[in-house]
């Protein structure tokens, strides 16, 4: 089958009166285009005033990290500040292991520090400030960060379960940690596969009760937001909301050239039937 010719430029203009429906999708950017919208006029042909709404779809789904079961109540502050006084330890010892679980394969996957190091550091600080502070909030974070504002994989081609064992390695060293225990006496944790960070004690600190339990919950927040993710339909945003137009006039909300639509994107208006919608667009197909 031929591909569809998409031109450079082309300048489109798109007239519909809105209907019955709560939203009407007055325009979607087709596939492989980008649209600038150069003006958009809302017309009111009734003789009363008559509100509109315009809003943005971007027609993605994003990753929503699942909390279903965390109770991220009460304050661990020894457990917090164990965590942190070995944050280093915990950064540089989980990507020791993970190059040389890499090194074991047939054809190494050519794992970084430049991209596990600020994965791991995010973690970590997530999991001492939330247990803290009462909050997922830094978690929620940290598990977003394995992707991009479109709800696109981060995570280097293959190396998804190198990546879920980076996490599940730091959960190990960490139950161990704020024993104050050394992190070898876990029947999950051999050996240390590097010696220039060494882990810290500091018997001043006694982990809380329900602290070990919290953290391991976390983690698999983390993990699970990584191998089995949950992405919800990204809400519109609102351009305008319930602007009035007064009786046989017209509303122009849009700036030209100051409105961008990626490929999918859409555009929704909300209003009365006795409103005409005028767009004037200019497509562009990506490079």
């Amino acid at each position: 089958m031929a591909e569809v010719f998409v031109p450079l430029n082309a300048f489109k203009s798109v007239i519909t009166t809105l209907t019955d429906d709560t939203v009407d999708e007055v325009y979607v950017t087709p596939a492989d285009v980008s649209c600038i919208v150069l003006s958009a006029q809302i017309t009111n042909n009734s003789t009363s005033s008559q509100e509109v709404t315009i809003q943005l779809k971007s027609n993605t789904s994003l990753p929503v990290p699942d909390f279903t079961g965390v109770n991220a109540t009460g304050s661990f502050i020894s457990a917090s500040a164990l965590l942190e006084l070995n944050k280093d330890f915990i950064v540089n010892e989980t990507f020791a292991y993970t190059l040389f679980r890499d090194n074991l394969l047939e054809t190494s996957l050519g794992v970084t520090s430049s991209y596990y190091n600020p994965r791991s550091e995010e973690n970590i600080e997530a999991i001492f400030y939330d247990i803290k502070n009462n909050t997922t909030f830094r978690t929620n974070k940290a598990s977003l960060a394995y992707y991009d504002k479109d709800g696109e994989s981060l995570v280097p081609t293959g190396q998804l379960s190198a990546s879920i064992e980076a996490v599940d390695y730091m959960n190990e060293l960490s139950q161990q940690i704020i024993l104050n225990t050394s992190v070898t006496a876990s029947s999950e944790v051999s050996r240390l596969y590097q010696s220039t960070y060494t882990q810290s004690f500091d018997e001043t600190y006694t982990a809380e009760t329900g602290a070990p339990f919290l953290i391991e919950q976390l983690y698999d927040v983390i993990s699970g937001s990584l191998h089995n993710p949950t992405f919800v339909e990204e809400a519109p945003i609102n351009l305008i909301k319930g602007v009035t137009i007064p009786a046989k006039d017209s509303l122009s909300p849009v700036v030209a050239g100051k409105l961008v639509l990626e490929e999918q994107y859409s555009l929704l208006f909300s209003g009365s039937t006795d409103l005409t919608v005028i767009l004037s667009l200019l497509e562009s197909a990506n490079e």
